[in-house]
């Protein structure tokens, strides 16, 4: 297929030559032409593609309609004015996994890695009518060798997850392959340079109260060349003060290597970027401009804002701009097939995610698409950035090189958003992991150790980023899910970052209907070899730790058992929120629920299902992760009639605000007994957490107690509720 540039742009006379003025940038989507490239001797590259199937570009190839294990390749053929003298460059924003890049029958690039933009010179294999062929291989691991301990490709979560199709550890773990090239193609055309990437942090060396910005240009230029490089800041998002620096440049000829010009810009009283809550995310839409005496080279534009982000020692808290925060997060996958999702999809997920109060993400696993990292920016919703490492991989130097690699890539593409703030490195490495001795015969206990280090070393030299090194199975609390009960919700928290809490539930009937045949909807019995439950462990389900380890009952019906399981989800997770949040900075800093949605017909820990219909899961956190929130905390965890229970009430505010001469007010019932209630002054402080009142309580029945509290303000308007349901043990017969 051969599309013609020329009409995108221009109108031309067919017999004249017309020179193209730089810098240009004309998108290469569409439908392109695909073919099978697992026979390693059929040559893609040249030949025909009239029998070729058309596959849309960009998009992953499972997505566009073909389940494709391994490689593919990808044709496509454009037309271009006449050149003269302008450098041309193929930009791919990502291609999963490995890309040969030929062009016009000339193999131009390899590249390794799915979420990074890479640039390939095609100046010298330029014509008028060109032939673009690009080998895409995202291979199946085998299982009987190195999938899933001793992974070789870096995916995270997009080869294995216990949230992907066919679960985390089952030969068929490894379905839905999110091969393809799912991220825009373009061809720019510019002027003895070409600037391949814009680098933007803040830098605070003369304060807060004193911004500057610091920028790296990446470059390639096939030859000296005196130039004079513009660096402008304008207000992206609000009105304001634009910022410029002219510098002249020499810039270096560079052959295959890039290099870099780095500069400062004062930005005396810019607006800074502030989290959700806080203030405004301000943004600046920055442009880096290579000119001569003829006119513009090259240009690159990046948005940024200013914000600074400091983790306080002796856990005391993240501060943002100066201003203490508590991270009330979730981790987030928005779909396996990247392609999939656009900036309004993301903003649609991002909505729900403010509206339950959260006032973070953890991109759980992986590099997504710019367009979440564009979203999280514009709206100010704070972003931990995992790498994309999952439990475990090859344990070679060249791998930790490759990863190192990828890592300092992963930093310099994305690094512009200031939603980031937090690297996070490799998801429960092996040697962090004993319970991979129980099912890895060659697990050992330095396995990944090299790998992780080096990776978050690398992480570190991000110096405006709060960095962890990875992330430890101690941060995850799953109590009441794979071991213990509710109970040790309650106890106190060893970790200053929580970054997994949560349970699995079963979405509503009419979602469960597109998931589950209904000749599978209820097994003989609740046994996880039951061969009906084969379908159920495919889309994520768990058995065990639903049954065994949770305890939930089935019930009588379909209707029942949805309605225990989301009983439970929302028992559970706004226990742990709350447990969790009254140990604020004590020793918690930031916790993360795990997960906010399901991304494809799945069953599994999310509080939205896959067609992003909320679960009761999803409004007990909501209530839960309430900015200021009236806490009840059920000391006792086990009730019974006649017997003197304990509950203490709190009041947790995470929001710069105070409110004085409001009132606590609260009531205990059963039924329509009133066993409890009260009110009390208080003078709720900014940025705090305090245990306002310790009450008894006698259950004079066996049904379940309600706990109601509120806070009121000093005009007698309420400002935030909260409710607690706790059944009683039932009497012996």
């Amino acid at each position: 297929m051969t599309r013609s540039l020329i009409a995108l742009i221009f109108t031309f006379s067919a017999t004249v030559a017309v020179a193209v003025e730089t810098p240009q940038t004309w998108p290469l989507g569409g439908e392109w032409r695909a073919h099978d490239g697992n026979d390693p001797a059929f040559a893609g590259w040249r030949g025909s593609d009239k029998n070729w199937r058309e596959l849309r570009v960009p998009a992953n190839w499972y997505s566009a309609g073909w389940d494709h294990q391994g490689a593919l390749w990808y044709r496509t053929g454009f037309t271009v004015p006449k050149l003269r003298g302008q450098l041309a460059t193929l930009e791919f924003d990502g291609v999963d996994y490995y890309a040969d890049v030929w062009f016009n029958g000339h193999q131009r690039a390899h590249h390794e890695g799915y979420f990074q933009r890479f640039a390939v010179d095609v100046s010298q294999e330029m014509r008028r009518h060109n032939q673009l062929a690009v080998r895409v291989d995202s291979p199946f691991e085998d299982p009987q060798k190195n999938w899933p301990l001793r992974k070789n490709l870096m995916k995270g979560i997009l080869t294995q997850h216990d949230s992907r199709p066919g679960g985390a550890w089952s030969p068929q773990g490894q379905d839905a392959n999110s091969g393809g090239i799912w991220a825009p193609v373009r061809l720019r055309l510019s002027r003895d340079v070409a600037i391949d990437n814009l680098i933007l942090r803040p830098d605070w060396s003369q304060g807060l109260a004193h911004p500057q910005l610091r920028a790296e240009v990446v470059y390639r230029a096939p030859a000296e060349k005196k130039a004079e490089l513009f660096l402008t800041a304008r207000p992206d998002n609000f009105s304001g003060k634009n910022y410029q620096l002219r510098q002249p440049v020499t810039l270096q000829a560079t052959g295959d290597v890039t290099q870099r010009i780095t500069l400062l810009l004062p930005m005396p009283g810019a607006h800074l970027w502030w989290p959700v809550g806080y203030g405004k995310p301000n943004l600046y839409q920055v442009s880096a401009t290579l000119r001569d005496k003829k006119g513009v080279l090259d240009r690159r534009n990046s948005r940024t804002g200013l914000r600074q982000v400091i983790e306080q020692p002796e856990n005391k808290g993240w501060l943002v701009n100066g201003q203490r925060m508590f991270i009330r997060g979730t981790n987030y996958i928005g779909s396996p097939w990247l392609g999939t999702m656009t900036k309004q999809r993301y903003a649609r997920d991002f909505d729900l995610v403010e509206k339950m109060n959260a006032n973070a993400i953890r991109v759980h696993g992986h590099v997504a698409g710019r367009a979440l990292y564009q979203a999280a920016d514009e709206r100010g919703l704070l972003i931990w950035q995992d790498v994309p490492l999952q439990w475990g991989y090859n344990d070679s130097k060249e791998f930790a090189d490759n990863a190192v690699r990828q890592t300092r890539e992963m930093i310099e593409q994305f690094g512009n958003a200031p939603a980031i703030v937090v690297w996070g490195g490799q998801n429960e490495p092996p040697f962090n992991s004993p319970w991979m001795q129980k099912r890895f015969p060659d697990w050992n206990k330095d396995l990944n150790r090299n790998l992780m280090q080096r990776v978050a070393d690398t992480l570190a030299e991000d110096r405006s980023r709060i960095v962890h090194p990875f992330s430890a199975v101690e941060e995850h609390y799953w109590a009441g899910w794979y071991f213990g009960t509710l109970n040790n919700l309650l106890e106190p928290a060893k970790t200053a970052t929580i970054t997994e809490f949560g349970a699995q539930a079963l979405p509503a009937l009419s979602t469960l209907k597109t998931i589950i045949p209904h000749r599978d909807w209820w097994p003989a019995t609740t046994q996880p070899a039951d061969p009906k439950w084969i379908s159920w462990k495919y889309h994520n389900f768990q058995p065990i730790q639903t049954f065994k380890n949770a305890g939930i009952a089935r019930g009588e019906n379909i209707q029942s058992f949805i309605a225990n399981t989301q009983r439970y989800q929302a028992l559970l997770v706004a226990l742990s929120a709350e447990s969790y949040r009254r140990q604020r900075f004590q020793p918690v800093t930031a916790l993360f629920q795990f997960m906010f949605v399901e991304t494809w017909p799945s069953i599994n820990w999310g509080v939205v299902d896959y067609l992003r219909h909320p679960k009761p899961g999803y409004f007990a956190l909501r209530r839960a992760y309430q900015p200021l929130l009236p806490s009840i905390d059920p000391v006792t965890t086990s009730w019974k009639k006649g017997e003197a229970g304990k509950v203490n009430l709190w009041i947790i505010n995470d929001t710069p605000k105070n409110h004085h001469h409001s009132k606590l007010v609260w009531q205990i019932r059963q039924a329509q007994k009133m066993l409890a209630k009260g009110e009390r002054k208080v003078q709720i402080k900014p940025d705090s957490g305090e245990k306002v009142v310790e009450l008894q309580v006698i259950p004079t029945s066996t049904v379940p107690m309600i706990i109601y509290s509120k806070i009121v303000d000093a005009s007698g308007r309420r400002i935030a509720e909260n409710q607690l349901t706790l059944p009683l043990v039932a009497e012996k017969q």
